[in-house]
C-alpha cells in the first residue's frame, strides 16, 4: 500500500507539472500542490499494513532523513461516527456514508437521505460519486449513467429511490463475472489477495491461480493459511503452486 500511494503522488504531482502554466513554474515562487494520501479501510479485519513508506526500504535506519518518507491517513469506514458525517454534504462526505453500507438491504435503509443529499451537490461533485458508485458498487453502463443523472437532478423523490432501487438489483451484463464478484467465491479470493499483498506483491501468476479457483472449500482453507503465512513464498509451498512459478 505504501508504495502503490508513493505511485499516485508522483503521477498526480507529474500531471499537475505537465499541464500547469509554463512560465509560472519557472519562477523561484513556484510550488507544487500538497497532495494528502488518503486510504479508506471497509473490512472487518484490522488493518496490518506498514502506515510508513520508510518502513518498506530496506536498512532505513541507516540513511535517517536522507530517504523518501510519508505517512498516509488511515480512515476506518466501519468506525465513522454518522451523525458526524451528516454534518456535512462534501463529495467526500457522501463516499463515507455511501460505503458504509455492504449489502442490498443496507443500501435500500435510508435511500431517500443518500439520494437527497447527492442530488445537492455541485455537478463537478455528483459526477465524481457516480464514477465512485460504479468503480465500487455497481459497473454503470453510459445509458445507465446518463438516466441516474437526470433522475437525480429531474425526478421526484419516490421515483428516483424507486429507480435507484432497480439501479441496484439490476444484473449486470457480463453476468457470471459480476455475479462471482458479488457470491462468496469472489469474496474470498478478493480476502485472500488482500492478505497477500500485506506479504508484499503477488505475482501475476499467482493471481490468476487464485482467481481461477472455484471450489469454496479449498478457498476457505487457502484464506487460513494465507492469514498464517509469513511471505509470500510460504503460501505459494503450503497450497502446492511453487511448480507454476
Amino acid at each position: 500500500m505504501p508504495f502503490r500511494l508513493l505511485v499516485y503522488i508522483t503521477a498526480i504531482l507529474l500531471d499537475y507539472f505537465k499541464n500547469c502554466d509554463k512560465a509560472a513554474r519557472k519562477k523561484q515562487a513556484f510550488r507544487l500542490p500538497a497532495v494528502i494520501p488518503i486510504v479508506l479501510h471497509n473490512s472487518e479485519r484490522r488493518w496490518t499494513a506498514s502506515k510508513h513508506f520508510k518502513e518498506m526500504i530496506d536498512k532505513a535506519e541507516l540513511f535517517e532523513n536522507y530517504i523518501i518518507d510519508f505517512e498516509y491517513v488511515l480512515v476506518s469506514i466501519k468506525n465513522l461516527d454518522l451523525s458526524k458525517i451528516r454534518q456535512s454534504n462534501t463529495l467526500v462526505d457522501n463516499i463515507f456514508l455511501a460505503d458504509k453500507k455492504r449489502t442490498r438491504e443496507e443500501w435500500t435503509e435510508n435511500l431517500s437521505e443518500l439520494l437527497h443529499r447527492i442530488r445537492e451537490m455541485e455537478t463537478e461533485d455528483l459526477n465524481e460519486w457516480i464514477t465512485w458508485f460504479s468503480n465500487v458498487i455497481r459497473k454503470l453502463n453510459e445509458d445507465e449513467r446518463s438516466t441516474f443523472i437526470e433522475q437525480i437532478r429531474k425526478g421526484d423523490e419516490k421515483y428516483m429511490c424507486s429507480s435507484f432501487e432497480r439501479l441496484l438489483m439490476k444484473e449486470n451484463e457480463q453476468g457470471e463475472k459480476r455475479g462471482r464478484r458479488e457470491g462468496k467465491i469472489e469474496g474470498k479470493i478478493e480476502d485472500i489477495i488482500e492478505l497477500l499483498e500485506e506479504l508484499g506483491e503477488p505475482s501475476e501468476m499467482l493471481r490468476k491461480q487464485i482467481m481461477a479457483q472455484t471450489d469454496i472449500q479449498v478457498l476457505s482453507r487457502w484464506i487460513k493459511i494465507a492469514a498464517k503465512s509469513e511471505s509470500i513464498a510460504e503460501f505459494e509451498e503450503s497450497i502446492g503452486l511453487v511448480q507454476l512459478q
